[in-house]
């Protein structure tokens, strides 16, 4: 009853890509298909040619809608596929506005990247796909329910648990060739949500993710949180700067709307202005509050202001002691880039994060102390105050992976361990073997295909891709390039003379000469 194999294209040796292909009983199973986010050779990949044929897949699982999981499937209609697609209902919801904009959003990039100067002469950029490839990916979406088993045939069926992360967060069983194998998804905080007459634990292999899983993290109550969140409003507002809050459309901007909401009924804070600068945020709080019910009205608070022209954002930039809420989260893309140029300078501003961070991407950079950064081809100084804020995570931390992969036991085959960086996998790996809860343990890398068997460890079929540990870096050569290049300049205008700028160049100019 063997015969399994399941391919890591995403989500290994890193947190973003997430997308696994399981091949069983006659069947392909496609597990995710995200983008990969952080350093430019990683994100290269979203434009490689997939390393499957999407015309042989009999279904596709999306787990959430978060775009590291989705941000790639309409590329695979694009290419043909003909499979369905299977999420929660709230998951399809929320999906076609993350969608759409993802696509706009890559067209004005590419856009902006080909009017560039410095790339005069170089390949163009093209979008990775386009509205008709969403509209093909949602005639194939099929809904179903936490708990309801899908079948496929040849004795291949799924199953959604409910994973408590975000609306419509779900893991997947699929059980396939006499094996049960479950796929994490993204995982929350609390306890596991039961489903009437299924057994919940005994899989032959768990694939679990990574994110936090070098950390424990205090927990915070909501009203401690709201009551950071209005020192720094204070604190920057009576400095007469700007609040940037980068936020995902998804449930985190929600969220912080709804925490500055409740400090204003409470009069903690004055009715300051607050501007949610995202049109994607705004459709997806529409889209969320069928499924929230917090007894706050985000939407109709006068001091709350939803920016929707590109005109109005740019308007922003002329004003002061404002919050401006904005995606993304991780500083990646969105309007959050221009206010950034605008605000970074400027001492009396501050940045706060409240959400992590992935290797590689601007708000890794920024959170690790960067003097200066490059943004849409312009070097910008950081003096802005960079703070995180605790409390807002809906990832599970360390002792909330081994709760949760425990409460799952007996695993009588491989954990695997993905959707991490080295440091939390590697964490993780040890706190797994040294708890005994799964008697193997794996941490895939990028490329990999493993051979499942029942009840018995898996092993690796496929190396991973050569370039494998250069992608999943938290450097490559063009980010420590903008970081040198942003430095170099910042270091020559603050020397105190043109004729000590003029000598710094001529050596750095001799240095460069004598290395060609």
């Amino acid at each position: 009853m063997g015969g399994v194999t399941i391919a890591f294209h995403g989500a290994a040796g890193t947190v973003t890509g997430s997308c696994f292909e399981i091949r069983g009983a006659g069947k392909t199973i496609l597990v995710d298909c995200g983008m990969f986010q952080g350093t430019r050779s990683l994100e290269k990949l979203n434009y490689e040619r997939l390393p499957f044929d999407p015309r042989e897949l009999d279904a596709i699982i999306l787990t959430h809608a978060h775009l590291d999981h989705s941000g790639r499937l309409p590329k695979l209609y694009a290419e043909r596929c003909k499979a369905p697609c299977f999420c929660t209902r709230a998951t399809a919801d929320i999906l076609k506005p993350l969608l759409q904009d993802s696509a706009k959003l890559q067209a004005a990039s590419a856009e902006r990247r080909n009017r560039r100067a410095d790339r005069a002469g170089l390949p163009r950029f093209s979008p990775l796909y386009g509205g008709p490839d969403i509209t093909a990916l949602y005639r194939k979406i099929r809904t179903a329910e936490y708990c309801e088993q899908m079948d496929l045939g040849n004795r291949v069926s799924i199953r959604f648990w409910d994973a408590r992360h975000i609306v419509g967060s779900a893991s997947a069983e699929i059980t396939v060739a006499g094996q049960r194998i479950l796929v994490s998804g993204d995982i929350g905080s609390g306890a596991s949500v039961p489903c009437p007459d299924v057994e919940l634990g005994g899989y032959d292999h768990i694939i679990c993710e990574s994110t936090y899983g070098d950390r424990d993290r205090e927990d915070i109550l909501i009203s401690d949180r709201r009551e950071a969140l209005a020192r720094y409003v204070e604190e920057t507002i009576s400095n007469g700067g700007n609040l940037l809050i980068p936020a995902f459309a998804v449930e985190r901007t929600q969220v912080i709307l709804e925490d500055l909401s409740a400090l204003f009924d409470s009069r903690r804070l004055s009715p300051v202005n607050v501007f949610l600068d995202a049109p994607l945020a705004q459709k997806v709080t529409e889209a969320i509050l069928h499924y929230r019910n917090s007894g706050l009205d985000v939407m109709k608070r006068r001091n709350i202001r939803f920016i929707q022209s590109v005109n109005e954002s740019k308007r922003l930039n002329r004003m002061t002691g404002i919050v401006i809420v904005a995606g993304s989260g991780m500083c990646e893309g969105g309007r959050i880039r221009h206010h950034l140029v605008r605000n970074l300078p400027d001492r009396r501003a501050r940045i706060l994060f409240t959400g992590f961070q992935a290797a590689g991407t601007l708000g890794s950079v920024l959170r690790d102390g960067a003097e200066a950064v490059r943004i849409s081809g312009n070097d910008v100084v950081v003096n802005a105050r960079i703070t995180s804020l605790d409390g807002y995570s809906n990832h599970a931390d360390r002792s909330g992976l081994l709760h949760w992969v425990r409460d799952r036991s007996p695993v009588t085959g491989t954990l695997f361990l993905v959707h991490g960086e080295a440091s939390s996998l590697k964490s993780l790996a040890g706190e797994m073997s040294a708890a005994g809860i799964a008697p193997d343990v794996a941490i895939p890398a990028l490329g990999e295909t493993w051979n499942l068997e029942p009840a018995r460890a898996a092993s690796r079929l496929r190396s991973a891709r050569p370039d494998a540990e250069k992608l999943v870096a938290s450097r490559d050569w063009t980010s420590r390039l903008a970081a040198l290049r942003a430095s170099m300049e910042h270091r020559i205008r603050s020397l105190e003379s043109d004729r000590d700028r003029e000598k710094m160049l001529e050596a750095l100019k001799r240095a460069l000469d004598e290395r060609v």
